[in-house]
């Protein structure tokens, strides 16, 4: 009953892992695609309770082994790091900090730090992306990995080189973030600081009122422009803010008793696109060494070795190892062609001396014959 009951926990786990990379996909699409404030809010929210879900899970297995004296185990063997990495970081510096800025209604201060921010926070969700070694469990339903050591060692494989991958670029990301933000993105927060400090001349030099509207529509960028004394420029009435823009939409500056919000999203979404490039990427490296290397490695390696391993357990069986031209210099295939030459002969050998003295008449047997 307990091991039914730590199944079905299992394959729960390994169904909201789907759901997890499901939804990772859409978030970043649903910005590419600009979908409503609406829909993106969902899935702010469902990637804030996949991420806490996580890192209970992780925080419960943790302890669990601590208990039975297993903590180390459970970190480097089994590969609990991975638990970690993709689950408390992403709480508390991606999916916590927008849940918290959605629940306060804040607008980003516009600045270069303000960007470096941004870049770390979506630099941290690509560790999601690891959470796809967990569906490495799934190898025990396939085929041709029946074989424990193939299990093993293509788990070693994709584990290292997925992990490799996500953790160099998230921590060269990240150190990026540490130096300066991207020209571009710089310049985008540096032309509405200087596009501020333009109006608020204007607005000393009472301009602003036949400048301002000419001045700020032709900033596609640009949203809203308030002064003291109210809203001076709205390029979209408030429903239409309510429905597409949440409060992580708008960078803002201020110069004076003047304020101007402008639109972050051509940055998210340049943002967007590099992660979902290596979200596929990784999704194409895992599907090419499951589908690709783990019959490779099942033909070129288990399959002779379990083949050479009946042989010398089973008198009855006697099927040579299949040697390919190509891989015939293979140390496994070095050992079959001893085996197909030299042993399988001399059990052959073994087992026709067997038969030819079972068969053998004595002489006893024929005074038993004329005895009777």
């Amino acid at each position: 009953m307990k091991e039914k009951t730590k199944d079905l926990i299992e394959n729960f786990i390994l169904f909201v892992i789907l759901l997890v990379l499901i939804q990772t996909f859409l978030e970043d699409m649903a910005v590419i695609l600009s979908w409503s404030w609406g829909i993106r809010k969902i899935l702010v929210f469902t990637g804030f309770g996949f991420d806490l879900f996580f890192t209970v899970e992780f925080l419960t297995r943790y302890f669990s082994a601590i208990k039975r004296g297993e903590g180390i185990k459970y970190v480097l063997k089994e590969r609990g790091w991975i638990d970690l990495i993709a689950s408390m970081p992403l709480l508390l510096l991606s999916s916590g900090p927008a849940v918290v800025s959605i629940l306060e209604g804040s607008a980003f201060i516009g600045a270069a730090g303000m960007l470096n921010i941004l870049k770390v926070v979506k630099t941290v969700r690509i560790a999601r992306i690891l959470r796809l070694l967990r569906l490495l469990k799934i190898f025990k339903k396939i085929k041709f990995v029946h074989s424990a050591m193939a299990q093993r060692h293509l788990t070693r494989i994709i584990t290292t080189v997925i992990s490799s991958l996500v953790l160099s670029l998230t921590v060269v990301s990240f150190l990026l973030t540490l130096f300066h933000s991207s020209d571009a993105d710089l310049d985008f927060v540096k032309k509405h600081e200087s596009l501020i400090s333009t109006a608020v001349d204007l607005q000393d030099k009472d301009l602003l009122t036949f400048y301002g509207d000419s001045l700020f529509e032709s900033q596609d960028s640009v949203l809203i422009v308030r002064t003291g004394e109210g809203t001076v420029y709205s390029r979209y009435n408030n429903r239409h803010y309510s429905q597409w823009y949440g409060p992580s939409d708008y960078g803002y500056v201020r110069q004076g008793n003047m304020e101007l919000f402008y639109n972050l999203k051509p940055i998210y979404v340049g943002e967007a696109i590099h992660n979902l490039l290596i979200f596929l990427s990784i999704l194409l490296m895992l599907g090419v060494l499951m589908l690709f290397y783990s019959p490779h490695f099942a033909m070129t390696v288990t399959d002779p070795v379990n083949i050479m391993i009946k042989g010398f357990s089973d008198s009855s069986y006697n099927l040579e190892v299949l040697i390919p031209k190509d891989l015939s210099e293979d140390d496994i295939f070095q050992l079959a062609r001893l085996y197909n030459e030299e042993y399988l002969p001399l059990k052959a050998r073994n087992s026709t001396s067997e038969n030819a003295s079972n068969l053998s008449l004595k002489l006893e047997d024929f005074d038993d014959l004329l005895k009777g």
